[in-house]
């Protein structure tokens, strides 16, 4: 089973607790440390909660978020009259980048798949007008056009496992036939986006992936460990956790067994999806960071928002409607009235951190699995086996994973990150015993509290984009999809469609 594993898509965070930067920090004077977190424009939006706008404007329709879905929303909309605003101070959201001199690295999602046929036609064809992929008749998969960020096979995985080195981190569990067995009879029947799944499959929501695996026979301790850290590295959670239809949906999603899928990952990581689509807009200025919307509230025909600046000020746009493409746990701060439809929402917590260290770092593979004592650590990336840009520093991308009610943990790593960097750069050189203090010479944390939605139990819908009285469209993948670049970009589009859609009624109505 050769399952490329790690991609974590969710909307941007816009809540009381919005993007912290802090100073660069020394450990023992040898690397600078950069903590970026979400909670100095908490201040802000708190103390300006209250106090009346200072501007008023009005615009067809307002985007909430700057991430993947709210991005793809703005693309889908380039043509017409649109804001969107994002409180953070780039775009992005998890699937965010970073620099440091003159290397550059992913702050979240890292990279993705090529694309069967059967995929939803409104994610390929907006992939295709992007220029982003192409098809290709004899591996009868749309690849992509930018073959510089296209990873090798050869270097493209390892696994360490008690000191051990394996190839891939399902290798030598034991006999496994009856778990590939079960997994190929829903071959060619899980699709991203998820909404175009047969409803069929819904039944497979309702049970966790650990139990169905049980229940069929198939599930040895050994294996549930591998598997457990596979669940954790795509969907947040456990096998005990994630639904059956998740599970599943991971190892059945693309023909792995058949071909070689290509795997894309540009130094930037999902960024460069981001930075494709604002470069496709006509008009840049349509889209604010920096920006918070603080409220949302329907009157009569209209919505109002309020945006809240940095620097104090604050404005209420007038508009149609809008594509909340936020997190929607911040709806009971924003617009409280609507959060009751997304409620049961839990969202794994997430750490990455960025170790920029001389070139003399090297791993020997681009994607480096680690399964160790701490259940927390979900491996690393070497840039080594990117198209890096700089000749002086390679960045090794760790990825930090917590349940829900360790989310505390991000506020220890962000009060002393010290500790925490030299813990974590002690746990690689361990595991894979190999010499890494030395060479590391400035380090960035990107801490998210609420990286991405864990589809648990019931919370796959295999539906479309839900709304609230017409006014409000909803977009991410926390509105009951995996949590992906395919379902957050097709999410996007789809609820921007259904805004020119309404739009369209209305004019016919009037």
């Amino acid at each position: 089973m050769d399952r490329r594993n790690f991609i974590r898509i969710s909307s941007v965070a816009l809540l009381p607790i919005a993007l912290g930067l802090f100073p660069d920090r020394k450990e023992d004077g040898s690397y600078t440390i950069k903590v970026n977190s979400n909670r100095s424009f908490g201040h802000l939006l708190r103390t300006n909660t209250h106090t009346e706008p200072t501007i008023h404007s009005k615009i067809d329709t307002v985007i909430v978020g700057g991430g993947i879905a709210g991005v793809a929303a703005a693309y889908q909309l380039r043509n017409e009259s649109f804001r969107l605003f994002e409180g953070g101070e780039t775009l992005g959201g998890s699937s965010g980048a970073g620099d440091w001199k003159s290397a550059r690295f992913a702050t979240g999602a890292h990279y993705e798949l090529a694309y069967p046929k059967e995929f939803g036609s409104l994610l390929i064809q907006s992939l295709q007008e992007l220029r982003i992929i192409q098809w290709n008749a004899t591996t009868e998969l749309y690849e992509f056009t930018d073959k510089k960020y296209v990873i090798s096979t050869e270097k493209m995985e390892q696994c360490f496992i008690a000191g051990e080195l394996v190839e891939d981190i399902l290798d030598e569990v034991g006999d496994i036939s009856g778990f590939e067995k079960l997994l190929a009879t829903y071959k060619n029947e899980m699709f991203l986006p998820t909404r175009i799944i047969d409803d069929k499959h819904l039944h497979l929501s309702a049970v966790t992936f650990s139990d169905f695996l049980q229940e069929q026979g198939v599930l040895t301790n050994e294996l549930k460990e591998r598997i457990d850290y596979q669940m954790m590295d795509d969907w947040g959670a456990k096998s005990d956790v994630v639904s059956a239809l998740a599970g599943i949906h991971y190892y059945s999603c693309r023909p792995y067994d058949d071909k070689v899928v290509e795997l894309f990952s540009p130094p930037q990581g999902n960024y460069y999806f981001i930075e494709k689509m604002i470069g496709a807009l006509p008009k840049i200025e349509a889209v604010e960071c920096n920006a918070m919307v603080s409220a949302i509230k329907i009157k009569e025909d209209k919505v109002f928002v309020d945006v809240i600046r940095r620097n104090g000020e604050k404005e209420r746009v007038e508009a149609n409607q809008v594509i909340y493409a936020g997190q929607k746990h911040t709806l009971k701060y924003i617009m409280p009235e609507a959060f009751p439809l997304f409620d049961q929402n839990e969202y794994a917590p997430w750490a990455v951190v960025n170790l920029i260290c001389d070139k003399k770092v090297n791993f020997g593979k681009w994607q480096n699995d680690v399964l160790s004592q701490e259940e927390t650590f979900l491996g690393f990336v070497d840039s080594n086996y990117q198209h890096n840009r700089s000749d002086a520093y390679n960045v090794i991308t760790a990825y930090y994973c917590f349940e829900p009610k360790q989310r505390e943990e991000l506020v220890n790593i962000e009060s002393s990150p010290d500790q925490w960097v030299k813990e974590v750069i002690e746990l690689i050189e361990q595991e894979t015993d190999t010499p890494l203090s030395r060479f590391v010479k400035h380090v960035e944390i990107k801490l998210m509290g609420h990286a991405m939605p864990i589809p648990g139990v019931n919370y796959l819908n295999l539906k479309s984009v839900p709304d609230y009285d017409q006014k409000i469209v909803f977009a991410g993948v926390d509105t009951g999809r995996l949590p992906l670049f395919s379902e957050a970009f097709d999410s996007g589009l789809e609820a921007a469609n259904k805004v020119l859609l309404n739009q369209e009624e209305m004019k016919n109505e009037s």
